[in-house]
Protein backbone atom coordinates (compact mmCIF):
# COMPACT_ATOMS: atom_id res chain seq x y z
CA UNK A 1 0.00 0.00 0.00
CA UNK A 2 1.22 3.45 -0.83
CA UNK A 3 2.32 5.55 1.96
CA UNK A 4 -0.94 8.50 2.57
CA UNK A 5 1.14 12.50 2.31
CA UNK A 6 0.46 14.50 5.21
CA UNK A 7 -2.71 16.17 2.85
CA UNK A 8 -4.17 13.01 2.66
CA UNK A 9 -3.93 12.23 6.46
CA UNK A 10 -5.14 15.46 7.68
CA UNK A 11 -8.21 15.02 5.06
CA UNK A 12 -8.77 11.97 6.86
CA UNK A 13 -8.99 13.58 10.15
CA UNK A 14 -5.30 12.76 10.83
CA UNK A 15 -2.71 15.30 12.73
CA UNK A 16 0.68 15.65 11.05
CA UNK A 17 3.97 16.43 12.05
CA UNK A 18 5.52 19.86 11.05
CA UNK A 19 7.97 18.73 7.99
CA UNK A 20 10.26 21.89 8.64
CA UNK A 21 10.00 21.28 12.70
CA UNK A 22 11.12 17.42 12.23
CA UNK A 23 13.36 18.44 9.63
CA UNK A 24 15.33 21.29 10.77
CA UNK A 25 14.63 21.41 14.56
CA UNK A 26 14.26 17.80 14.81
CA UNK A 27 11.14 18.62 17.26
CA UNK A 28 7.43 16.99 16.57
CA UNK A 29 4.71 19.85 16.72
CA UNK A 30 1.37 18.29 15.75
CA UNK A 31 -0.88 20.59 13.17
CA UNK A 32 -3.73 20.08 10.85
CA UNK A 33 -2.67 22.38 8.33
CA UNK A 34 -0.76 21.54 5.13
CA UNK A 35 0.79 23.10 2.10
CA UNK A 36 -0.98 23.33 -1.16
CA UNK A 37 1.89 23.37 -2.98
CA UNK A 38 4.18 20.51 -1.55
CA UNK A 39 1.23 18.51 0.31
CA UNK A 40 3.47 18.68 3.84
CA UNK A 41 2.33 19.88 6.85
CA UNK A 42 3.53 22.88 8.45
CA UNK A 43 2.85 24.88 11.91
CA UNK A 44 1.04 27.90 11.06
CA UNK A 45 2.42 31.61 11.90
CA UNK A 46 5.63 29.92 12.32
CA UNK A 47 6.54 28.08 9.28
CA UNK A 48 3.49 29.08 7.29
CA UNK A 49 0.09 31.09 6.53
CA UNK A 50 -3.50 29.81 5.94
CA UNK A 51 -5.00 32.71 4.16
CA UNK A 52 -8.34 32.55 1.90
CA UNK A 53 -8.68 29.03 2.21
CA UNK A 54 -5.25 27.88 1.09
CA UNK A 55 -1.88 27.33 3.55
CA UNK A 56 1.71 27.80 2.41
CA UNK A 57 4.35 26.91 4.04
CA UNK A 58 7.32 29.42 4.27
CA UNK A 59 9.57 27.28 1.31
CA UNK A 60 6.40 28.11 -1.12
CA UNK A 61 5.21 31.02 0.10
CA UNK A 62 8.82 33.45 -0.75
CA UNK A 63 7.79 35.80 -3.68
CA UNK A 64 9.35 35.41 -6.66
CA UNK A 65 11.33 38.68 -6.86
CA UNK A 66 12.02 38.12 -3.06
CA UNK A 67 14.34 34.59 -3.89
CA UNK A 68 17.72 34.27 -3.81
CA UNK A 69 17.78 32.29 -6.53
Amino acid sequence: MPTQTDKEKIEAGKWVNCWICETVFRRKRETKRYCNKCGRGFCEGEHGTFAYGVGTCIIHGVRKKDRLD
